[in-house]
């Protein structure tokens, strides 16, 4: 176990598991390089190049949907529309990443038969089914993954060996929280307090270097409280920034302003800031001990069931995603977590005093990423893996391992 650099620090991923030189190199250098499967819970690989699946009656449809570089929320959004449907209409299994070429299930309500046409989606196989994809339908994704121009072979070679040996902290990875401007855990953390003067101040006064000119010009102007002058800056994709500071120019009042923003998105941030505190905690959690084995006051997760490890019990460890529904561990471990909370200015009921649609109740993630079926060759400079996830897990975790990157979006996370 070594330290992690300043940027993983930030996030809350204060260590890597193999302590090997960072070999270098860049993911996502094409979708291409970055293949993303469903895997059903019966084992069912929805893959690229097609899936057989047994239909049933009903007034659902699933269908087979593969994009390149296509934002999951963005499509759900168009389908719906498309379709005449409400986007509760309009149903996923689990979100995944934009940039690559990503194959899964996607149901909607009813008949599917005038399926629009959408740059860079593909469907490829339509089924009656008698209910919507859920994420409890999902095991996890099968990843195809090329790391391109590896700086220093030898180093990858041994954190693969390692990786294969002692599986990687289950950190919530990079895009939990943005690579260019890595921010929606501290934006989560004002909402969580309340704090409408610290989230704009995030939204607007925190500036980041590798941002484009036109959003850092547009952030000043936000920041000094020309609110008119700088909705009119920023570029139309920028629907947060767009939506408070047209409330705020209208003469709304900070809170609401904040409250303006769509609250899938506000949940996002909440989400967020659960998993900075769970990843800290999870750092926190690696001091005391090896993941892989419990400790006193260790929750273990124990034929489907969660509980407390009891000497010779065995189980699996599992730390609490923070919210009134998950129990706090007990000892050493217990008390890591309430330093972490302290630190943070949070509570444990904070994710449940909040308004309708973004209470957050909390749950169980296991401490150790493991990766199934996990296979790597090399070619050349080049390093191609394969490996299966549990749903929830972050491929990126896995390769940060390797890469060790100091900056990450230079290296494509």
């Amino acid at each position: 176990m070594i330290q992690a650099p300043p940027f993983d620090k930030e996030l809350g991923m204060w260590y890597y598991v193999t302590a090997t030189c960072p070999s270098g190199g860049v993911i996502k250098a094409s979708p291409e390089d970055f293949v993303v499967e469903e895997v059903l819970a019966d084992g069912t690989v929805v893959a690229v190049g097609g899936v057989s699946l047994q239909p049933r009656v009903g007034n659902w449809t699933w269908i087979h949907v593969v994009k390149r570089n296509v934002d999951n929320l963005k499509l759900v959004i168009r389908l719906s529309k498309a379709l005449g449907l409400s986007p509760r209409d309009v149903s996923i299994g689990g979100i995944k990443d934009t940039r690559a070429v990503t194959s899964q299930i996607i149901s909607v309500r009813g008949d599917a038969a005038n399926l629009p046409k959408i740059p860079n989606v593909e469907f490829l196989g339509l089924w009656p089914m008698d209910r919507p994809i859920t994420p409890s339908m999902i095991y996890g994704n099968r990843f195809t993954v090329v790391i391109r121009s590896v700086e220093k072979m030898e180093c990858a070679e041994e954190a693969l060996k390692m990786i294969h040996a002692v599986a990687p902290p289950n950190y919530y990875g990079y895009q939990r929280f943005g690579t260019i401007r890595p921010v929606s855990h501290l934006l989560g953390k004002a909402l969580l307090r309340k704090d409408a003067e610290a989230f704009l101040d995030v939204m607007f006064c925190r500036i980041f270097p590798h941002e484009s000119d036109s959003a850092k010009k547009a952030r000043k102007l936000a920041c000094r409280g020309e609110y008119q002058k700088a909705l009119e800056a920023f570029p139309k994709k920028f629907i947060e920034e767009r939506a408070v500071l047209r409330r705020l120019a209208s003469g709304v009042d900070l809170w609401n302003a904040v409250m303006s923003i769509p609250v899938q998105i506000l949940r996002i941030y909440v989400e967020a800031a659960q998993s900075y505190v769970f990843n800290v905690f999870l750092s926190r959690r690696m001091e005391l001990g090896p993941l892989e084995k419990p400790v006193e006051g260790d929750l273990v997760e124990l034929n489907g069931q969660v509980v407390y490890y009891v000497e010779g019990l065995g189980g699996e460890v599992v730390l609490p995603v923070v919210g009134p529904g998950a129990r706090m561990p007990r000892g050493k471990v217990g008390e890591a977590l309430l330093r972490v909370l302290k630190e943070e200015g949070l509570e444990m009921g904070s994710f449940l005093k909040m308004p309708r649609g973004l209470r957050a109740y909390g749950g169980y993630r296991k401490a150790r990423l493991e990766a199934r079926d996990f296979r790597w060759r090399v070619a050349g400079k080049d390093v191609e893996l394969r490996f299966t996830l549990p749903r929830g897990s972050y491929a990126t975790v896995l390769l940060r391992e390797l890469v060790k990157p100091t900056e990450p979006h230079r290296h494509g996370f």
